[in-house]
């Protein structure tokens, strides 16, 4: 007894697992872990990946992480003008 593709309808030798045509597989139990497989695939990409940061959690229902907060140059500036005062009032001092 010979094996009949499922895919591309041809006849196949009854030692083939795979068909030697299209290369669809001829078992049905193979067509089946082959299907789940691929279920099981969708499935993985079309879930969100886990967040380990606590931080990263929304009850509200939004996926956007927070933005950062752009840090500001004041205490820069402010660190150097008071550099610029202490080197004014030692190099004025004499």
């Amino acid at each position: 007894m010979s094996k009949r593709c499922p895919e591309c309808h041809r006849v196949n030798e009854d030692v083939r697992i795979f068909c030697t045509y299209c290369g669809a597989a001829l078992d049905a139990n193979l067509r089946l872990i082959q299907g789940l497989e691929r279920q099981a695939e969708d499935l993985s990409k079309n879930q969100p990946t886990p967040s380990t940061r606590r931080g990263d959690v929304n009850f509200y229902g939004s996926h956007s992480t927070p933005k950062k907060k752009k840090k500001s140059i004041a205490p820069w500036i402010i660190l150097g003008l008071l550099l610029l005062a202490a080197a004014a009032w030692f190099f004025l001092k004499k």
